[in-house]
């Protein structure tokens, strides 16, 4: 048998839906399974602690994520409080409340009134740490506090903002070391996943080719020759009324050709791709809708959708 063409994966998602695939199928009492009690012992051994550390990536991801959302809003709220502190600051030197020299407690020039550039974690803190020691320097010679914002209120969000940077950073930490763990796993995966696919389609290479691939496709094995023309064909309707639906645009999400559906709402789609396919539904007044279909090797498909008017 010569060796059909395959996309092993490649991202730590695609490696974990196959080992799924397999562990699922080789878990079917009543299948004639394909693979040796090698590959088993390795299937039950990778699969539950691999869908472990993805779980585990996942949780330290959102937190991470979660985490750097809050730090980002906190960082505006302090470059905020920091820009009003200084405009209202230099407001009172044009008043002749204090003087322009006073500028420079805060490392700013105190030849002009621009507000330093605030977009940069790095440039916040830096604006935020000289304002707090500035004012406590200008107040210590005599000057009178700053109000709305003052220092202090500055420093108390400036607080939350740091704190939000460190706990970020640990939970950045958390998130590096949960994918290495991913892929100190990665060789073991990949490997399985080879023997299972290899296994699979030996046991059926005296099957049509057609069929062996179907059956492989069981087992997670995925093919990068597509499969024969097929149909997918349906109609649709409106929710509400149940009347067909003219001049709705289909399209495959992994496909180019778009069919327009006829006065009585059926469509008829011919493709050659295979596998979980998103099936989009357009037309203009209504909700766009993608179904999800599987398309099998020389089997045609149906799937009739209802649409929701806007």
């Amino acid at each position: 048998m010569s060796a059909e063409a395959k996309f092993y994966p490649k991202s730590n998602f695609d490696r974990q839906k196959a080992l799924m695939t397999a562990f699922t199928q080789n878990a079917n009492p009543g299948l004639n399974n394909p693979l040796t009690q090698r590959t088993k012992d390795r299937l039950l051994a990778i699969y539950p602690e691999y869908n472990i550390k993805m779980a585990q990536m996942g949780a330290k991801k959102a937190q991470s994520v979660g985490l750097m959302a809050e730090k980002e809003k906190m960082r505006e709220k302090v470059a905020l409080y920091c820009s009003h502190f200084i405009q209202v600051f230099n407001m009172c030197v044009k008043r002749g409340e204090y003087p322009a020299g006073h500028r420079a407690f805060y490392q700013l020039d105190v030849e002009n009134d621009k507000v330093p550039a605030l977009q940069l974690e790095r440039q916040v803190t830096t604006v935020a740490r000289n304002i707090i020691t500035g004012e406590q320097a200008r107040i210590a010679q005599g000057g009178s506090p700053m109000s709305r914002p003052s220092a202090d209120e500055i420093e108390d969000i400036f607080v939350i903002y740091k704190n939000l940077i460190s706990t970020g950073s640990n939970a950045k930490d958390a998130l590096d070391n949960a994918q290495e763990d991913i892929q100190r796993l990665n060789k073991e995966a990949n490997g399985v996943i080879k023997k299972v696919w290899r296994e699979a389609e030996v046991f059926y290479s005296e099957q049509k080719r057609e069929s062996m691939r179907e059956h492989a496709r069981r087992w997670g094995v995925h093919y990068a020759r597509k499969g024969y023309k097929k149909k997918v064909m349906g109609t649709v309707t409106d929710s509400e009324t149940g009347m067909p639906l003219e001049h709705v645009q289909l399209k495959l999400a992994d496909g180019r050709k778009k069919v327009i559906t006829a006065i009585d709402g059926k469509f008829v789609l011919t493709t050659s791709l295979m596998d979980e396919q998103k099936l989009t539904a357009t037309l203009q007044g209504y909700t766009s809708v993608e179904p999800e279909i599987t398309l099998h090797e020389n089997r045609d498909t149906v799937c009739n959708i209802r649409m929701v008017k806007e």
